[in-house]
C-alpha cells in the first residue's frame, strides 16, 4: 500500500477512536454538528449545567439551575472573516440566555459571549437577499465578551486556550 494512503488510513483510524472516546465520555451525545456538541458540553461543565438530550430540539440547548441557555458554537478557518451566528428571532422556547463561542480551525478558545436573551433580541437582525435569515453580528454584542481568565474552571480554560 503506498505511503501517502496507509498514513490517511491510520489518520481516519486515530479519528474514528477519538470520536467513539468522546462519546463515552458524553461529550458527544447525538449525531448533531461536532463544533455544537463541544460548545454545548463547554457550557453545560462551565456553569454546572444539564445538556438537552435531544439533538434537534429548538430553543435551548443547556439548562443552568431554571436558566436556559441557547449556545451558538463556531470553529471558524482563518481566512473565514465572517462575524456572526444565525439564530431564530421568534423562539416559542424558552430562552433565557445565548451564548456563543468562537474556536479557532483547531478548537482553541478565541472568544465567549454571554448575553441575556431579552438583550440579544435588540441585536438579531433578518440579512440576505435570496435566502434571508436571522443573524446576530458579534461585534453588536462585545460588551458581553467574557475574557477566557474570567471563565470559570480555569484548569479546562487554560486547555482550550
Amino acid at each position: 500500500m503506498e505511503l501517502e494512503v496507509k498514513n490517511k488510513i491510520i489518520a481516519l483510524e486515530n479519528f474514528f477512536k477519538s470520536m467513539k472516546a468522546l462519546r463515552d465520555e458524553k461529550i458527544l451525545i447525538n449525531k448533531k454538528d461536532f463544533t455544537c456538541q463541544i460548545g454545548e458540553w463547554l457550557v453545560e461543565v462551565l456553569y454546572n449545567g444539564k445538556r438537552a438530550q435531544n439533538g434537534i430540539q429548538k430553543g435551548w440547548d443547556v439548562q443552568v439551575n431554571n436558566k436556559y441557555i441557547q449556545v451558538k458554537t463556531h470553529a471558524k478557518a482563518s481566512n473565514n472573516t465572517n462575524r456572526w451566528s444565525a439564530i431564530e428571532k421568534e423562539s416559542s422556547e424558552k430562552i433565557d440566555e445565548l451564548i456563543i463561542i468562537i474556536f479557532s480551525p483547531d478548537y482553541k478558545l478565541k472568544e465567549f459571549y454571554k448575553v441575556p436573551w431579552e438583550e440579544a433580541i435588540l441585536h438579531i437582525n433578518l440579512r440576505g437577499k435570496q435566502k434571508p435569515r436571522h443573524e446576530i453580528n458579534w461585534s453588536s454584542i462585545k460588551q458581553f465578551q467574557i475574557q477566557n481568565n474570567e471563565l470559570p474552571n480555569q484548569e479546562l480554560i487554560s486547555f482550550l486556550s
